[in-house]
């Protein structure tokens, strides 16, 4: 009986001692952890650049509008979304932004730093872009910051750098301005370094790092199915059937390409064309530049005609600049030199150039955003090529508004 109180006191004696030394371990280690792991949420500043910008607070169910250079403070799961004619910053605590561009939308999904010190971990920074685009600068490496976002076909991590993030229903494309960023899709990861950009398509994995220049046109290469789908053809035509004027698409030397001509009773004016739609914001990129193949074959009408306003080929690009003014840009192709008495422009704005017939002509434009100076583009409308004079008939291919980062 003795021995087994004795027995039981022991055992007592050595459970205490055991849950003491467990105590005296998990006690400083979950006091470390945490230390840790611990965090706090910080405020995000949400600055209107342009326009009315909507931010969705989900804990109220309600709405409020942030009208052109104000700021508010946003909090985490807020929704932030511009229009068409808006634009709008978030700035985080450590200098990171977030710029939004029009038509965007975006959710401030994690907003996170150590609530102590003595923390290793890095501040957390997590934005899902449901649409638009963004340009992401993050102000620290990845060892100080978790910069991600999230959009609907893949992840994104940035390291300290500045990133271009474009996303739709179908597809999303990421750019590296400046750093390197890691871009996660169906398994897969695609490293980009400066100056490349990736593609990622619906439950696809990331395409390999391409070149950061992108062509904001559809169909450059000009198939028959083309026209009147992402180019719509026009005519003016007032020659009351002395004239027959025509836009289409050929197969010339192997290879698909628009066909402008014009053919019947001579000093008549006509023109012929066709134009894509491009509403695209490019204040973000550093250089825009056109790119065409020009062949000419017929010109009656010498030069640019008697004001430098008609040729055989015109490049017009319509844009608004940074004071929302509508512009235009062109440059005109001809090989019949003018007249003493005809004008031909040589501005910025409006140009031209004598080229040989019967040649293909490879045009590169200046980088049209430093050319322009101030009256640069910042939002391209659309894109047009057309002829136009008495009788004229001449061939475009593999058109491009490339546009880098």
């Amino acid at each position: 009986m003795r021995n087994n109180i004795e027995r039981t006191a022991w055992i007592i004696l050595l459970t205490a001692f055991g849950i003491f030394c467990l105590l005296s371990l998990l006690i400083p280690a979950s006091i470390r952890w945490y230390i840790i792991n611990a965090t706090d949420t910080f405020s995000t500043e949400a600055t209107s650049v342009r326009g009315t910008v909507v931010i969705g607070d989900p804990s109220t169910g309600l709405s409020s509008s942030l009208t052109d250079g104000n700021t508010v403070t946003v909090e985490e799961n807020f929704v932030i979304s511009t229009d068409a004619t808006s634009q709008a910053i978030l700035t985080f605590s450590d200098d990171s932004s977030l710029t939004m561009y029009s038509d965007t939308t975006i959710v401030l999904r994690e907003t996170r730093t150590p609530r102590f010190g003595w923390s290793p971990n890095p501040t957390q920074i997590l934005i899902e872009v449901q649409k638009g685009r963004v340009r992401a600068t993050s102000s620290l490496s990845r060892t100080a910051l978790n910069f991600d976002l999230i959009t609907p076909q893949a992840q994104i991590e940035l390291n300290e750098g500045s990133f271009s993030i474009e996303t739709n229903e179908t597809e999303t494309q990421v750019t590296t301005r400046l750093g390197q960023a890691s871009v996660i899709s169906d398994g897969s990861v695609v490293m980009l370094k400066q100056g490349e950009r990736a593609l990622v398509r619906e439950d696809q994995a990331p395409s390999p790092p391409l070149p950061a220049a992108q062509n904001l046109l559809k169909d450059s290469d000009f198939r028959p199915a083309s026209l009147n789908n992402s180019w719509e053809t026009y005519e003016r035509n007032f020659s009351e059937g002395g004239v027959l004027t025509t836009a289409q698409v050929v197969t010339f030397q192997d290879r698909s390409v628009l066909e402008l001509r014009s053919e019947g009773q001579d000093n008549v004016h006509t023109e012929v064309g066709v134009s894509q739609q491009v509403n695209k914001d490019v204040r973000d990129f550093q250089s825009l530049r056109i790119f065409a193949e020009v062949r000419l074959v017929r010109q009656s009408l010498p030069g640019g005609g008697q004001q430098g306003s008609e040729f055989p080929i015109m490049l017009r690009l319509d844009y608004k600049d940074a004071d929302n003014n509508d512009r235009q840009w062109y440059h005109g192709f001809y090989y019949s030199p003018k007249p003493d008495n005809y004008i031909l422009y040589d501005e910025p704005f409006n140009s031209s150039e004598r080229i040989a017939r019967f040649i293909w002509y490879p045009y590169e434009s200046d980088n049209l955003l430093t050319s322009l100076g101030p009256a640069k583009p910042v939002f391209i409308k659309s894109i047009t090529i057309y002829a136009s004079g008495w009788i004229y008939e001449a061939m475009v291919a593999n058109v491009s508004l490339l546009a880098q980062e």
